[in-house]
């Protein structure tokens, strides 16, 4: 890797079949389970979508991050990761450190879900 390399120059994944994910995985839950830490449940399962994550190398103005960097959330979990009220974003400043553990949780569950209906592929690699 070259020593100018920087994260948010990166290339960025763009892919329907991630994108699309929870369509194609039924099973698939709402990985993101942020509605606990205020309080609520999530939305019904056929509300969900692939979110991604904010504060992640690559966003820019008018550009999202790699589509690497969904996870699967349900409608209310979608909702305070874009556009919390106030209450509800100083009710998840609260629980931060929680909130960040979630979120990388919740990443690695969605690639599992992700990697074991082979929509990601890694060359070389093997599912155990």
């Amino acid at each position: 890797m070259s020593p100018l390399f920087t994260p948010h120059m990166a290339p960025k994944v763009r892919s329907e079949r991630i994108m699309r994910a929870p369509k194609l995985i039924p099973q698939m839950p709402c990985t993101a389970r942020l509605s606990g830490f205020i309080m609520q449940r999530c939305s019904p399962m056929d509300t969900r979508v692939m979110a991604h994550l904010p504060g992640v190398p690559g966003k820019g103005t008018s550009t999202k991050v790699t589509d690497l960097a969904t996870i699967c959330a349900c409608h209310n979990c979608h909702r305070l990761l874009d556009q919390p009220s106030p209450s509800e974003r100083e009710a998840l400043h609260k629980f931060d450190a929680a909130v960040q553990n979630q979120l990388l949780r919740a990443l690695v569950e969605t690639h599992a879900y992700l990697l074991a209906a082979e929509i990601i592929v890694v060359p070389g690699g093997e599912i155990v």
